[in-house]
Order: C-alpha cells, then structure tokens, then sequence
C-alpha cells in the first residue's frame, strides 16, 4: 500500500449537530480530482459513546460523484469525511464539494420502493401485521443500504485500490513455494478456459499435476514444506494474482494447513455477478456443503495419509486437516475464482444430522418480574412440550407484586416443578443469572427468558445433543416472533456498534438468509434469551459481568470468554422456538436507560475491541450496519483470517 497520509474534511452542518442526529440524511460529493479518492468514509462522531466515531463508506465514481445515503446515530456531534489511501489522488488541487441534507421519511421510503422494491414490500407486510418494531428496525436498516454499491462498480472501486498494493512475489518466492494444480472434470474446452487463467497468473511458481501424483506425495510423505496444491474444477477461472495472494499467507507461517478465498460467477461475456462472500473456517457449514471449499490451498505435509485425495472432495480433505488439527485453516475475503457456467450448479447441501440427548438433565434459570401470563406460557412449554428430561426450573424473582404472578409462583412451587428465588433490587439480569446458576442441580446451564416459548417437544434435546461435544461451549437457537419472523438467526459482532441478532425481523421463508437459517453452524455468540452450557465453564469464566453489564451485551460478553478459552460456540435451527423479545422489561428509550446501555456498549468495546471489529463467521467485504449480504464500499479488511 502506498504510503497517503491520511486526510479527513469536516462536512458543514446547517446548525446544531443534534438536528442531525438519529435521522435520515444524504451527503452528496463532487470531487473531480478524486482528492477523497472512490472510497472515502463518513465519520459519525458521537458525544459520550463508545466508539467516539462510527464509520460509513460508499463509492465515488470516475467523475467524482457521489451520494451517501444512511441513518445517524443518537448523540451526533460532528461528521467528518475521510479519505480513501489506496484510491486518493494525492497531487490534487481542487478540493472537493460537500453537501449534506436531511430527508424526510417519505423521501427515504420512495427511494427504498424504487431501488430495494422487494425489501420494501417485506416492510409493508411487516407494518400491516401489527410488527411496528420490526417495520421500523427494517426500515431504517434499509435505510443504511441505499449507499450499497452495485456489484460491477464495486469490482471496479477494488481493483483500483488493488494497483497500489505492495506485490508479494519476492517474499513468497524467498520460501521456495511451489504450487501443484489439478484441473479435474469439465470439457476440454472447460479445462482450456482454466489453463488460460493459470497462464496469466502474476506468480509463475506452479505446475500441472494430477491428484494421483499428490496422492503419491502424501503415501511416501516425499512433500516438504514448500510444497502447496490447489484443485480446480474445469472452467474455473482464477483472478490474476490469486496464486500469489493465496500463497502469501503459507509464506508468513509454516503453520498454515489451507487457505481459500470468495468466489463468484462469470458469464461468456466475462462480466462477473452472484459473488459469495464467505465466512472464515466453519466445519459444520464445510460438512453440510453451504460452504464450498474448491479452489482451496493445501500445504500436503498436513494432509494426513489416508485421505483418498483422488476422489474425495476438497471439502472432505478439509475435513480431514481440521480433524488432524495439525495446522490452521484461513480465509482470504477476496474473490480470486470466477465459475463459469460450465462449472456451475446449485450447491447440494448434505441432510443436516442434528445431534441429540435423550431425557437430558438441565437446570433451567428464568429471570421473571410479574407478567403471569408470559412466565406461565413459559413454564406450560417446558412441563407439557417438551420431551421427557430431567428439569430444575429456577425461577429469579425481581420483586414481582402482581397477584396474578405470585398465584402462579405459588402453585408451581406447591407442585414443586420450580424453585423460585428473590432477587431485590434494579433489574441486573447478569446477576440474575449468576445466583441461578450457584443453586443449580445439574451440570447443563440453560439461561431461558420468561417470554420464551418452545415449537417443537424435541428443543432440548437437540441443544443438549450440542454439549455432547467437548469443543462446544455453548449452544443457541432459532428464535422466531409470533408471526413467524426471526428474531434470533445467531449474533453478529460489531453490527450496530456491538453485535446484533442476524437476520432480524427477516422472514425466514423468503430466501434472503441464502440458506443460512436452515443450517447448523458456528457463531461469535448467541442469545442468552434460551442459551446453554456447561456449569464448570460457567464458573470458570466467572459467569457473567453484575457490575458492568446488567441488562444488554451480558451473553455477548460470556460466549466471548468461551470463545477466548477455546471453546466454540454452536446455533441450530433444531431447536426453533417462540420469542416475543423482551417484552417484559421493554425498550431502551428513557434517559436512564440509554445511559446504562451507553456504558456497556462502553464496557464491551474497552474489553473486546479487537474481536468486535473482527467477526470471524461473518464476511468483511459486507456492511455491519444494513442487514446480511449488502456490499459494503470500503472493505474493514483483506487479510487472511481464522476462527480459532
């Protein structure tokens, strides 16, 4: 990367901050001489929050036009505008124009109808099944993702900035790497479209091999190091420097076992579109087949012998490595492989086996402050719907007063299926949550809200089927609305400024989850509205933080000390049940409130920054501030990166 010092513009407001903030607005540039360059960043600078600055980007084109659409955050306090290294033209002399406008939200919603039609139209039906909340949180991500890029112009933004990257050829020919490559299946005019794009590589240290010579390799371990192999199928078409970026990160470390990159579609015509931006490592989403490994780096000393490379997949050998655990397994968020039509087809996703455990034995713990009727609709799920188990219900009670409520402790208390326990004091769900846990019977954990619900009679016994492995740490699930939307796909890190349930207020039904939601996988975090683990893990980590993190981030904070400890976190969609989300404390909408969420928001940063800016499980090409999928402008980064 050329060396650009850094440069940011402050955009003029027409009066106070505050009349900025927690609306709509649009900032149109022109910048003629590209001094911001084609991806610069807005900066949203915050008054008491941490972060103090929260970024946004979107695209320039090559007359220097811009437009950003988005939402600002609460406590605006300034906005600045930043410069884009990579692609600002540091000799310029004109300065750029920039204007900033507020929009109202008829503005907003006419131009969701024209460019985003179908998202709108899920919006409207939303709004019109009395789902005001998810209309207005869909609304407003929507919002965020007018400033999302087309796909054509975004290739072109990143190839620019591609130009001024720093060639590795000389470091990775320091090691002496050789790639080996098997082109395997296709047409002979397939394998030539293949073979073409090998003959234009930037890195020429590779040769043709078949799969039976690695093979042979691997038998009589006569592999070294040095010695990588990618399989290709036929009609796969790499980018010009693929070799050479997927090389790099086995040039950096000997321990690198595999390395694989994103990946789109490429027509006869050569126009590029259906790019698949890709998660780091996730074997349950490499064994179900979502997650296609073709086209993946092996270093061979780590494919352990007895892998029939001949004709296992290169997911299976993947497989195999992780297995052996003999080295680390990265991914590269650039797209280097274009599959042409010839070597496409929908991906087939192998029958998700979901593990079980019959007639398991959980101690469940449920905060609850009245609201009979939520906490006996709760408790009516987990003594008639769910399959025979061994069940300690603690109930923590934070001063509940209704009669309604305590008729109801009463009587299950006299039947003796609950346990109920008084918690005086502020709502503190962390610390609610740590006394259930020390009077707890038995070794499995799971944190369940009052206003929980299960679906199917088989719930616990698929999250208790996920503990059986020693690797996992903890366990959530699909949580859907009454309507039927999600309100719980896993947790995303750094979305929003923290983390955010994925795929909220999304319909499940309607494909836009690319199938994700249908899929056993591993997460950053999930849910402590129904979440499960292990109670010598929960002492080991000390439970939750009671101090500075009593209503929001909690679960967040807990799966990252599992995470940090080694452990991983799973979601099943198995487990689906009803959340009506937080209903019974409500919304964070009073001065108290928001003061309490800014200091663990504040807290969650100052702890875990760098894993906030970093979720392994989900892309960095995509934005954290629209919904899944949505292109973001400026990449967060392009290193190679593992979920470990």
């Amino acid at each position: 990367m050329r060396e650009v010092n850094r440069v940011e513009f402050s955009v003029a407001l027409a009066g106070a901050a505050d009349r900025y903030a927690d609306r709509p607005i649009r900032v149109s540039v022109y910048d003629p001489d590209h001094r911001l360059g084609r991806r610069p960043q807005l900066l949203f600078k915050r008054r008491d929050r941490t972060p103090t600055t929260v970024l946004r980007s979107f695209l320039i084109d090559r007359t220097g036009r811009g437009r950003f659409y988005g939402w600002t955050p609460v406590q605006l306090d300034a906005i600045g505008l930043a410069v884009d290294p990579e692609t600002a033209n540091d000799t310029a002399k004109i300065e750029p124009e920039i204007r900033i406008r507020r929009l109202s939200l008829i503005e907003v919603a006419a131009l969701i109808a024209c460019r985003r039609t179908l998202t709108f139209f899920q919006i409207i039906r939303l709004f019109l099944a009395g789902n005001k909340k998810g209309a207005a949180f869909r609304f407003v991500r929507q919002c965020d993702a007018l400033s999302a890029p087309d796909y054509s112009d975004w290739i072109e933004a990143q190839a620019l900035a591609e130009k001024n990257e720093a060639r590795m050829d000389g470091q990775v020919s320091q090691r002496s790497l050789r790639v080996l490559v098997s082109i395997d299946g296709g047409d002979a005019l397939a394998v030539e479209e293949t073979r073409d794009s090998l003959n234009a590589q930037s890195w020429r240290c590779f040769e043709e091999a078949t799969s039976a010579d690695v093979a042979k390799l691997i038998e009589f371990k006569k592999a070294d190091k040095d010695t990588l192999w990618i399989r290709l199928p036929g009609g796969v078409r790499l980018a010009e420097r693929a070799l050479e970026r997927l090389a790099e990160p086995f040039a950096l470390s000997e321990d690198v076992a595999i390395c694989y990159s994103d990946e789109d579609r490429i027509s006869v015509r050569g126009e590029r579109f259906a790019p698949f931006f890709k998660p780091a490592w996730n074997a349950p989403l490499v064994r179900s087949g979502w997650l296609p490994l073709e086209g993946a780096v092996f270093r061979v000393v780590h494919i352990p012998r007895g892998v029939a490379v001949e004709s296992a997949s290169s997911a299976e050998i993947a497989l195999a490595v992780a297995q052996a655990r003999t080295g680390d397994i990265l991914h590269l968020p650039r797209v280097l492989l274009h599959r042409g039509q010839s070597c496409y087809s929908s991906p087939t996703h192998a029958e998700v086996v979901q593990p079980r455990r019959e007639r398991p034995a959980v101690s469940i713990i449920i905060p609850t402050r009245d609201r009979a009727e939520l906490l006996e609709a709760c408790l009516k799920g987990l003594f008639e719907n769910t399959a025979p188990a061994d069940l300690d219900v603690i109930v923590i009670d934070n001063e509940s007063t209704e009669p309604a409520t305590l008729a109801l402790f009463s009587r299950y208390q006299q039947s003796g299926l609950i346990r109920r326990i008084p918690l005086p004091g502020a709502f503190n769900f962390s610390r609610a949550c740590n006394i259930g846990v020390d009077s707890a019977q038995h070794d499995l954990i799971l944190l369940l809200n009052n206003d929980v619900e299960p679906i199917d009679c088989h719930w616990l016994e698929c999250l208790a089927g996920e503990l059986d492995d020693p690797t996992v740490g903890a366990a959530g699930n699909l949580l859907l609305f009454p309507d039927g939307f999600v309100q719980h796909g896993g947790v995303t890190l750094g979305a929003g400024t923290v983390a955010r349930h994925s795929f909220h207020f999304r319909d499940p039904k309607d494909g836009s989850d690319r199938g994700l939601l249908c899929q056993r996988r591993d997460m950053s975090a999930v849910t402590a509205a129904c979440l499960l683990t292990r109670r010598d893990l929960w002492h080991r980590l000390r439970g939750m933080d009671e101090q500075n993190l009593t209503v929001a981030f909690n679960d967040v904070d807990y799966c990252l000390k599992l995470r940090e400890a080694g452990f991983r976190i799973v979601w099943t969609p198995a487990a689906a049940m009803l959340h009506r989300e937080s209903v019974s404390r409500g919304a964070d909408d009073t001065p108290q409130k928001l003061k309490r969420f800014a200091g663990e928001e504040r807290a969650m940063h100052e702890r875990w920054s760098d894993a906030l800016k970093a979720d392994p499980y989900y892309n960095p090409n995509l934005s954290l501030i629209a919904e899944e999928f949505v292109l973001e402008a400026h990449p967060r980064t392009l290193a190679a990166r593992s979920s470990a």
